[in-house]
Formats: structure tokens, C-alpha cells, sequence
């Protein structure tokens, strides 16, 4: 058993609040390179059988609209090693850390399920379409068009 996994399957806290901090800053890049503004804070997660802990959060902004918040859900979830959520006013998606080797079902994390899993062969954070397609690592690419569909920003 990997060391950093505790018997109940669990990364600690600490590990998943620097995979959340690793990203924002990647997406922050992302962003500012769009011209986008963001802001970041920190939120309190209470999670069972651990004590609270902050993470880092993510306002996503332009010309002072705010396009986004991308805020962490918790580093113990079914079938994952964390997630995160990007939320916009019109709709949310889920993002979930997979470590090599890990089998990501293609269901949504929001709801439904699928017997079918997908084995990953790189880590990150990554995003499912739908129960029929496979899990996608997030890119640039994948998150402006999340952040497209969370807004309604257009990017063009």
C-alpha cells in the first residue's frame, strides 16, 4: 500500500490541499493569459473522521463580472483522490484527482452510475462527460471550454 494512503484509502488532507493549490495555480496561468481576473481565497472543509482544514479557492473574473468560483468539495470522495468544483451561474462541473493506476468510472460524479471504469495511466484532475465517455485529463483547452459552459463567457 502506497504510504501516503492511510487505511481507509485516504491521501491526508495536506497532499489534496497542495494537488487544489497546484492547479489553481495552473489555471490561474490559464486564465490571466484570456485577460480574465481572479482572486483567490481560502475556505474551511469539514470532512468525517478528519479535523477541519482550509484549501485554496479560485475567483475567476472579467471586467468585474465574476465568470467562475472553482472551489474544492473534499479529499474524500468515492472513486477519487479529491475534487473540486467549478461553478459558474449557469451550471457546475465536477473535477476529480485520479493517481496513476487508479480506474475512474465513467459515470457523472454528480449523479448516476455505469459499470464501465476507465483505467488512467497519468495522474491529475480530471473531468467525465457523461456515463458513456471516458474520463478526460484537464488542459487549457478542457477548461476554458468548462468555464465557457459554467458562464456563458465566450472566449472568441
Amino acid at each position: 500500500m502506497d504510504e501516503s494512503i492511510n487505511e481507509e484509502g485516504f491521501a491526508p488532507a495536506s497532499q489534496y490541499v497542495q494537488r487544489v493549490a497546484t492547479f489553481l495555480d495552473v489555471a490561474t496561468g490559464w486564465c490571466r493569459r484570456q485577460g480574465l481576473s481572479v482572486e483567490h481565497s481560502v475556505v474551511a472543509l469539514r470532512e468525517e473522521k478528519i479535523p477541519e482544514y482550509q484549501a485554496p479557492s479560485l475567483r475567476i473574473s472579467k471586467d468585474g463580472v465574476v465568470l467562475a468560483n472553482i472551489v474544492p468539495a473534499g479529499s474524500r470522495v468515492i472513486g477519487a483522490q479529491g475534487r473540486l468544483d467549478v461553478i459558474g451561474r449557469i451550471t457546475r462541473h465536477a473535477l476529480l484527482f485520479y493517481g496513476p493506476g487508479d480506474s475512474a468510472s465513467d459515470a457523472s460524479p454528480l449523479g448516476g452510475s455505469a459499470p464501465a471504469r476507465t483505467r488512467l495511466k497519468v495522474e491529475g484532475w480530471c473531468w467525465i462527460e457523461a456515463r458513456i465517455r471516458p474520463a478526460k485529463r484537464v488542459d487549457e483547452g478542457l477548461f476554458l471550454d468548462l468555464l465557457t459552459d459554467v458562464s456563458d463567457y465566450d472566449f472568441t
